[in-house]
């Protein structure tokens, strides 16, 4: 009975459901009135829309099927609602309606649709500033579109989209490869507006990386296509670039002309917004260039006028910033603050009655345009502390570092945003004057530990990231390490093919694909890793400053000093650190600056005629650094790590007295370091598979103009002498395959050859007997189990500076691979001093001296010992340790004394065994 009544429920469900289909509404009524919606010409946008929800309200009453023309209703009420009536956030919502109909994978859904749903998502999320969900969605609308061959367009734009984003990030690198992927597919459908398109956003992008004669090329192109083509928006765009790169080249009449004419052509189109950007680049153009304050301010008001009537609050936000600017460089600070406080306004943050006031955490949160926001808030710490100056009133000291605060962590996320190297270079070298002045306001309010925090904010944060990269890749799986490893290298072995093939040849397109191609896979891949790896995302963006006592900590573990420099033209900051305080201490100097001195004190060490002909001149210099960098902290000597500022200096070489020859080497034991977070950091290493490399080509027949290094293989010799467990790479066997496979797997590694480097942009190389190793390669070693290498050729401490991350050389190549210290060059060294030093620092490391004593006493001994040492610095004082400066540990077992110890266990075993059977037969 149970049974039947089951059976029965059943029945009459199933006939329920036939009844409901029966019954059900047929959409084809508005799959044709949005047909003909389309064509109608003399409906206003406001009454189209009218009619649209009209629509929907009757199919809602119907039960209509939620199919692809219910969908499509839902998507043209966003259009119009983002068009017309500007309710973004409505526009947004019933998009993403339309889109869950589309992308349900039923029957009655329009995957195609679905491409234009997740297009027009995108639009509307960076509208509203929503810079990371917008980049989501056009990469979405991009893997959906390539199912399809009818959507190819939308491929194309979302990547011109995406590189706008982008730009407006401060990730120029990554705008530029966006710029590039759209600009190949267009050369490939060979479609003349999407390639002007994607010029124009290019050379936008390179204007800001510097790279000028690119950008110009590009723009040439893109004004000529523009006006071939008709296209007024895209050639005011070019106009404007066009006006950038001629800022920079100096010619201010084509500036003013081009700025006119861009905006003659932009007004045509009728687009505001964009009127308003337009006068603001004037503006900043006459009031940065010219310093003409005047017509910059009248450019700046017609920005707010025009972004007024268009509703862009950013654009009024950030005219009203640069106003302030205006009126700060006029000594009008009053009114500079009155226009940060109207940016605020107009992005709906702080409080307008209250000056000190910033943002909450929270509102900042809501906000997309970091890199517009930093500006404002770096405008107004400069501005609180020319307060300060002016009325002594401490309120503004205190609430110029409340806000260098808030703009160091709005600097710190849009570095997290940022993935390519040189745009976070970019960003790098602009915040350098932020730096100068949280330090100007920690020195006037005798806080030190604030100091040390901006100082270790201000440098090698690009290095700290790589090297929390490494920790981080130790909380994958191994698969999935391997797999990231395989990526990277796949990038890098793209970016190595040659460059100078064109954009317009088959094998340039071809190259220039895949290198995108593996860029982009890779991206994807670690954006995978970090959303499903929560442990791996944590330790990799795990960047926070220890705190000043934790490094006071670590000092006196280690019985160590630690001095800290930030340099900036003709102003020095210095902080010392012991473990039992701080004190952070101005230098100023009129010309030269700082800089200046410390490069020429540096030229005249390397310097061996120089130094000879004016001795004296060098220890007057070098004594005047001493007194300004080293005096005022008072150290009695021992081991001290000095932190410097960009370039490196050897202070063993600085003198006490200006009239002697009383070196710092005395006294000292110097290591450097490139910050104290890095100093700190601890990241897991294998076990070597032995104790010492050694790696001497010897013959470089293979290069033009290198001399052979005849004395580096019984030097080589001499310095693996000390070892147990080591090996020799000598002239054929120093190849570059054995170099990357071996270097390092062995816990100390001495290399003795040829380098190549200098402060330009050709990157430093080290030289293998067949070919040469390149300061990019070196991000393909991992899992490194050196402690130490050592470089004993000439300039791998050389390479071009970068403000904030220091010089760009060989060392730092090693020491951005996760090998804690290198001991390295900064000048053509002297064969016979180097190989002498090299060869006593090797053996005061394997006896377990302290890296930094070790290498002080291996300098002593040639300078007071060795009967062919000499008093000049160009001989000794050429390599630096930097890193940490801990004893290697090794394994106690030296030459065949091992072999030796495991015969005699085996024997004394094979014994004890024999023995323990005879008593047991006796027992028995």
């Amino acid at each position: 009975m149970r049974r039947l009544k089951v059976i029965l429920v059943l029945a009459v469900a199933v006939f329920l459901r036939t009844a409901s289909r029966g019954q059900s509404v047929s959409n084809e009524w508005l799959r044709r009135g949005l047909v003909n919606l389309d064509t109608q010409q003399t409906l206003s946008g406001k009454s189209k829309l009218q009619l649209l929800y009209g629509w929907k309200k009757e199919a809602d009453s119907m039960r209509s099927p939620q199919d692809s023309s219910y969908a499509r209703l839902l998507h043209k009420i966003g259009v119009y609602e983002f068009y017309v009536t500007r309710r973004y956030n409505e526009a947004l919502f019933v998009t993403l309606q339309a889109l869950r109909i589309n992308a349900s994978g039923k029957p009655e859904a329009s995957p195609v649709s679905a491409v234009t749903d997740l297009y027009n998502i995108a639009i509307y999320c960076d509208y509203l500033t929503l810079h990371k969900k917008a980049l989501i969605y056009y990469d979405s609308a991009i893997l959906f579109a390539r199912r399809y061959s009818d959507v190819d367009n939308v491929i194309s734009d979302s990547w011109l989209q995406k590189a706008v984003i982008y730009f407006r990030m401060g990730d120029y690198e990554k705008a530029v490869e966006e710029a590039d992927r759209a600009r190949a597919s267009a050369l490939q459908q060979r479609d003349s507006v999407q390639y002007m398109k994607a010029l124009n956003r290019r050379a936008q992008a390179l204007y800001f990386q510097g790279k000028l004669s690119v950008a110009q090329e590009d723009v040439g192109t893109a004004i000529v296509l523009a006006r071939l083509l008709h296209e007024d928006f895209e050639l005011a765009s070019a106009l404007k670039s066009r006006a950038l790169i001629l800022t920079d080249l100096r010619d201010y009449t084509g500036v003013q002309a081009s700025f006119k004419e861009c905006i003659a052509a932009r007004m045509r189109t009728k687009k505001l917004w964009q009127v308003a950007g337009d006068y603001n680049d004037w503006g900043i153009f006459y009031g940065d260039t010219l310093r003409d304050y005047q017509k910059a301010a009248n450019c700046y008001a017609l920005a707010i006028r025009y972004a007024g009537e268009d509703g862009d609050s950013n654009r009024m936000a950030l005219a009203s910033v640069n106003l302030g600017e205006n009126y700060y460089h006029q000594g009008e600070l009053t009114r500079a603050m009155t226009c940060y406080s109207q940016a605020m306004d107009y992005l709906k943050i702080g409080k307008r009655n209250d000056p000190t006031a910033n943002p909450t955490a929270a509102e900042l949160a809501a906000l997309g345009n970091k890199a517009m926001i930093q500006v404002l808030f770096n405008s107004k710490t400069q501005l609180l502390l020319a307060l300060y100056r002016k009325t002594e009133d401490r309120k503004w000291l205190t609430a110029c570092l409340a806000t260098a605060l808030l703009n160091d962590s709005l600097m710190r996320e849009i570095r997290h945003e940022q993935l390519g190297e040189q745009s976070k270079l970019y960003w790098r070298d602009k915040t350098r004057g932020f730096f100068a002045n949280a330090l100007e306001a920690c020195y006037l309010l005798h806080d030190d530990r604030l100091a040390f925090y901006f100082m270790e904010e201000s440098r090698s944060v690009l290095l700290q990231d790589k090297l929390n990269e490494l920790g981080a890749n130790a909380h994958l799986p191994p698969a999935e390490a391997a797999e990231e490893e395989r990526l990277q290298i796949r990038v890098f072995e793209l970016q190595q093919k040659p460059g100078e093939l064109a954009d317009t040849s088959l094998e340039g397109r071809a190259v220039l694909r895949e290198l995108l191609t593996a860029k982009e896979s890779l991206e994807q891949y670690i954006r995978r890793l970090e959303r499903e790896y929560p442990v791996y995302y944590q330790y990799k963006y795990a960047d926070g400053v220890q705190p000043l006592s934790s490094l006071q900590t670590f000092l006196a573990t280690n019985n160590q000093s630690f001095v800290e420099y930030f340099i900036q033209d003709t102003l020095c900051f210095a902080l010392g650190v012991r473990p039992s305080g701080s004190h952070l201490v101005r230098i100023v100097r009129d010309k030269p600056g700082i800089e200046e001195q410390l490069a020429r004190f540096v030229r005249l060490c390397s310097d061996e005629n120089a130094l000879n002909r004016d001795f004296p001149e060098f220890l007057a210099n070098a004594n005047g650094l001493y007194r300004r960098l080293m005096e005022p902290f008072r150290l009695p000597g021992g081991r001290v790590i000095i932190c410097q500022d960009n370039e490196l200096v050897p202070f063993e070489a600085l003198s006490r007295d200006p009239a002697k020859a009383d070196f710092l080497v005395k006294d000292f034991a110097f290591s450097y370091v490139y910050s104290a977070r890095w100093l700190m950091s601890r990241h897991e290493q294998r076990v070597g598979t032995g104790d010492f490399l050694g790696i001497a080509p010897v013959q470089f027949g293979a290069y033009q103009g290198l001399a052979d290094l005849p004395l580096s293989e019984e030097a080589l010799r001499s310095c693996s002498a000390p070892y147990g467990r080591s090996k020799l790479l000598l002239r054929r066997e120093a190849s570059r395959e054995n170099f990357i496979r071996q270097v390092c797997d062995y816990h100390v590694t001495t290399i003795l050859t040829h380098a190549r480097a200098d402060s330009a942009d050709e990157e430093p190389v080290l030289f293998m007997n067949d070919s040469v190793i390149r300061l990019s390669e070196l991000q393909m070693l991992s899992r490194p189990a050196v402690r130490l290498i050592v470089l004993s050729a000439c300039q791998t401490n050389v390479g071009k500076n970068r403000s904030g991350e220091g010089i760009f050389s060989l060392a730092r190549g090693f020491s951005a691979a996760g090998i804690p210290a290198v001991a390295a060059t900064q000048w053509m060294a002297d064969e016979g001093a180097i190989y002498t030093i090299s060869r006593k620092f090797n053996e005061y490391i394997y006896q377990g001296m302290n890296k930094d004593e070790a290498l002080q006493k291996a300098k002593l001994f040639y300078l007071f010992e060795d009967r062919k040492g000499s008093l000049l610095p160009c001989y000794w004082a050429d390599m630096v340790l930097i890193g940490n400066t801990e004893p290697v540990a090794f394994s106690p077992r030296k030459g065949m004394g091992w072999v030796v110890e495991a015969l005699v266990s085996v024997v004394l075993l094979g014994g004890f065994g024999l023995y323990w059977v005879w008593k047991r037969r006796r027992i028995a």
